[in-house]
């Protein structure tokens, strides 16, 4: 279990710079379809309701087009908040480490290009196996933080 955790620890950290993407894309899709206004052609078949009724084939697609957009737009709403929040609780949580802990996470998680441990230990002038050990505090501080084990 723990070892799960401090897995999907690393996982968010190495997607945190990827968030604030995401959260425009979810925002551009919420756009996207809020501005959406298509309409289904009519259809010519003779349409008889035994209650004598009124049923219009392109009232009956809008209303379901609209239920279905209202679904898609309140589903994209709640993952844009849970992925808002997941962004200001690893912030919390990074705000918790010092200098060089937050340096450490930087470099091996926030860089484009994935640094070694032996590149990080000499950017931070500490020997690799010490950059590890610190590793492994830090992601298990920031586990507790993110999913209060």
């Amino acid at each position: 279990m723990k070892n799960n955790i401090f897995k999907k620890t690393e996982k968010v950290l190495y997607d945190y710079k990827n968030l604030d993407i995401k959260i425009q894309n979810i925002d551009l899709q919420i756009n996207t379809l809020e501005n959406d206004i298509s309409v289904s052609g009519v259809s010519y078949e003779e349409r008889s309701s035994p209650t004598n009724a009124f049923s219009s084939v392109v009232e009956n697609n809008v209303i379901k087009r609209e239920e279905f957009t209202f679904e898609q737009i309140n589903k994209l709403a709640i993952l844009k908040n849970k992925t808002i929040n997941l962004k200001k609780s690893i912030d919390n949580a990074l705000n918790t480490l010092n200098h060089e802990e937050r340096e450490l996470v930087e470099l091996r998680y926030f860089s484009k290009n994935k640094k070694t441990w032996v590149e990080i230990g000499m950017l931070l002038s500490i020997d690799k196996d010490y950059c590890s050990k610190l590793k492994n505090r830090i992601i298990n501080q920031l586990s507790n933080y993110l999913y209060f084990t």
